[in-house]
């Protein structure tokens, strides 16, 4: 039998390869084993398999859904050419994935009635009067026509309202409009930190406001919550959403409670992400100011609007994709152009401050040369679905708000924004400045009306 005289482990010694050098670097001996790189000797990684799986793969990909999604967003169906299933689906069942009334799973279908609250609701409605209510909307359901009844929840503090009025509390109704998922059930939580609480310290009272008596004291107005679910969410009747038809809801909801309350009552509209944009929305659909007059709502009067909390609004549906995805050489940066429903609270803002800006003596009836309702602008600090950063749509809102207030002349600012800070997007309830700031706000509104209800009585 013939023997190698040279010992297999030394051959290699007589093939020996150069290192190779990239910009100064000594890099190993390229190999194409499988096993390359995993023992300690002079073998380096696979370079080409490597390159392959995490360079070439990716690029590959990427490329074939960039020219899969560009043809189905620009180029006509007519053409013949390969159409996206992802994008075509983002594109028609957008709807689908901006309402979600079905989340959390269960929530839709849980009732009020008596024998069938769970013990959990029953231990949260504790300590407040509650009742449930139905209100009929404005707009009928989108195919068949049909009446929609909208299902919400009325609560207010353990007492009455003769006891309010003998003591000359004002009664202040918060309109709660939600965001884009739940149901009100799941803000009861809220509800009970504003009626449980007692009045603020840091409230500020207005010199001018009104004193009942020597023994008259700031104390927290008489609170009624006013939350009803949009049609096809919580209990209401199931019908497609719209942006249209979510506005339509609310200003029912909004008669309703102008009806309901009287006119002594002060009407504060609480919109939370999507409820933000619909209660700027709904601003202008009233013709409250800041907005200007309608001719076609002349004919009637809308229910006044005395204040506005807006807790992370929703800035607009074409931000919001831009947001999640900023990258601008993805084709989903650009889908936003396709929402049915922009909710463009941004927008109408925006325009309406450069208009302010731009304006030159204010002309009556037009909005122009008046402020608008006082607000308060909640911004959670670790909010994750409304981005902060430089391009904050938020704090873009906010500015315009007051550029308008600006616009009005009076040099008086009734805005005011609030950070909390370690609140998530739907958290923000549960921080102490949340929850003193808008007791605050509550009282300043309160002592505002006492205030033009003087003015009247002088009158």
């Amino acid at each position: 039998m013939l023997r190698c005289p040279i010992p297999l482990p030394h051959l290699r010694r007589f093939h020996p390869s150069p290192r190779r050098q990239l910009f100064g670097w000594s890099l190993p001996v390229p190999s194409n084993d499988p096993l390359a790189g995993t023992t300690p000797d002079a073998s380096g990684p696979p370079w080409l398999f490597v390159l392959q799986v995490f360079v070439g793969l990716p690029a590959v990909l990427w490329a074939y859904k960039v020219r899969r999604a560009l043809s189905s967003l620009f180029e006509p169906l007519s053409s013949g050419s390969p159409v996206s299933p992802q994008c075509l689906m983002l594109v028609l069942f957008q709807r689908k994935i901006i309402y979600l009334p079905s989340v959390p799973l269960g929530t839709r279908d849980e009732s009020l009635a008596d024998g069938e609250r769970t013990r959990e609701r029953d231990a949260s409605l504790s300590g407040v009067n509650w009742k449930e209510v139905t209100i009929p909307s404005e707009a009928p359901t989108r195919l068949l026509r049909q009446k929609v009844e909208l299902k919400g929840i009325e609560l207010s503090g353990r007492t009455s309202g003769e006891s309010d009025r003998s003591q000359g509390r004002r009664h202040i109704v918060i309109v709660y409009l939600q965001g884009n998922a739940g149901t009100p059930l799941m803000r009861i939580p809220l509800f009970r930190q504003l009626l449980r609480s007692g009045p603020s310290p840091s409230a500020k009272v207005p010199r001018s406001a009104p004193t009942s008596g020597p023994s008259s004291s700031p104390s927290t107005p008489h609170l009624t919550i006013l939350a009803v679910a949009p049609r096809s969410f919580w209990r209401s009747t199931r019908s497609t959403p719209t942006e249209a038809s979510f506005l339509a809801d609310y200003s029912a909801v909004l008669s309703f409670a102008s009806e309901r309350y009287g006119p002594s009552a002060r009407l504060i509209l609480y919109g939370h992400s999507l409820g933000g944009a619909a209660a700027v929305l709904l601003l202008e659909r009233l013709s409250q100011l800041p907005f200007p007059a309608q001719p076609s709502l002349t004919s009637q009067l809308p229910p006044p609007i005395a204040g506005l909390v807006l807790e992370n609004p929703l800035p607009s549906i074409p931000y919001m994709v831009r947001a999640l995805y900023p990258q601008k050489w993805l084709p989903y940066h650009y889908l936003g152009f396709a929402a049915f429903d922009r909710w463009d609270a941004i927008g109408r803002l925006t325009r309406l401050a450069k208009e302010r800006a731009g304006a030159g003596t204010p002309e009556r009836g037009t909005g122009r040369g008046q402020s608008p309702v006082p607000s308060l602008w909640i911004r959670s600090g670790r909010d994750e679905i409304i981005p902060h950063g430089e391009d904050d749509g938020v704090r873009a809102m906010f500015e315009a708000w007051r550029a308008i207030e600006a616009g009005g002349g009076d040099g008086d600012e009734r805005s005011k924004w609030v950070d909390v800070h370690g609140a998530l997007h739907d958290t923000a309830y549960t921080e102490k400045r949340w929850r003193d700031t808008l007791l605050s706000f509550l009282q300043e509104v309160a002592h505002e009306g006492s205030r033009v209800d003087e003015l009247r009585r002088s009158d």
